[in-house]
């Protein structure tokens, strides 16, 4: 896939704009090139097309794969592995979701404790702020998946 000058703006943008979720550059330029990509990309595909060794692509794939941000696949009689962005979503940010409702149970249990006031009172609020993301992530995720549901049967049914 040749890449313009404009597929290489979006590469960069999304590489800087997934740093701060810790992502180091080539997996934000590898994820957004298969954001780009009409068809599942190989490791040889990814390494040709952005510059880099077979190896870096691969723990970067690996990396997007382990995160949801990519699905990993093979062909049936090929020991071809394939990289796509999968249809859902939500995959990467269920675990943030289950990470948010952790530390919510944890400020939940400090706020019983026998604390200063203002400290069981800022508990009670994190417990209750995190509860709000949560719920606010998952219901997005849920939406998501409904609506790709339909769309998933759709295109499995031709």
């Amino acid at each position: 896939m040749k890449l313009s000058a404009e597929d290489e703006r979006f590469l960069e943008d999304i590489s800087s704009l997934m740093a701060p979720w810790g992502w180091p550059r080539p997996v934000g330029r590898i994820y957004a090139y298969l954001l780009l990509r009409a068809a599942p990309a190989t490791l040889d595909d990814i390494a040709e097309d952005l510059g880099v060794s077979k190896s870096n692509a691969s723990v970067a794939a690996r990396t997007l794969d382990h995160c949801g941000n990519a699905r990993r696949h093979s062909e049936p009689g090929s020991k071809r592995i394939y990289y796509a962005v999968p249809e859902n979503h939500g995959g990467p940010f269920a675990a943030k979701a289950e990470l948010l409702g952790r530390l919510e149970r944890q400020f939940d249990r400090q706020s019983t404790r026998a604390l200063p006031a203002g400290v069981t009172h800022r508990f009670e609020e994190l417990a209750s702020f995190y509860a709000r993301m949560r719920e606010a992530m998952e219901r997005v995720i849920e939406s998501d998946q409904a609506e790709a549901a339909p769309l998933g049967r759709a295109s499995g049914s031709a």
